[in-house]
């Protein structure tokens, strides 16, 4: 009887903390999936920008979105890849570690405050009533803070 009193709050213990384990074992792996992710998209838009290279300026360079057509609608697509990227970066933010999200933030914002392409697609009267409100915000709250707003 002593015996039992003594052995059910070990078990216990010891089943919680098997449990504890396994739970983080499984955060773990959803980090490592979500980052390669993630990872594995920004690859592919940087194989756009490798396979055209002229597009590259509006994202990074700060040059305006271009009048002629066809290129125009180029340049809005591969910046809808992004800012679609973007958005599922922010919304799957509880699946990074602080520090891996943190660099993407301070990325994310880089782009949008050197891309007058970016910011005209994202502005509430073009397409930027699609995009979630946590996105908009941390886009504009580094606009602010680089005083691009």
């Amino acid at each position: 009887m002593l015996l039992g009193t003594w052995a059910s709050p070990i078990v216990t213990t010891l089943g919680f903390l098997l449990i504890r384990s396994q739970l983080q074992s499984d955060r773990d792996s959803l980090e490592t999936q979500t980052s390669w992710n993630i990872y594995s998209v920004s690859g592919t838009i940087l194989q756009i920008f490798i396979e055209n290279p002229e597009c590259r300026p509006y994202f990074y360079d700060g040059v305006a979105c271009p009048g002629d057509e066809p290129f125009r609608s180029k340049i809005l697509a591969i910046n809808e890849l992004i800012c679609d990227h973007m958005e599922n970066i922010i919304l799957h933010r509880r699946a990074l570690d602080d520090e891996t999200f943190h660099v993407w933030e301070l990325y994310m914002q880089g782009l949008y405050n050197r891309s007058p392409v970016m910011r005209e697609f994202l502005a509430p009267e073009n397409e930027g009533y699609r995009y979630s409100k946590q996105m908009l915000a941390l886009l504009e709250s580094g606009a602010r803070t680089q005083g691009k707003v």
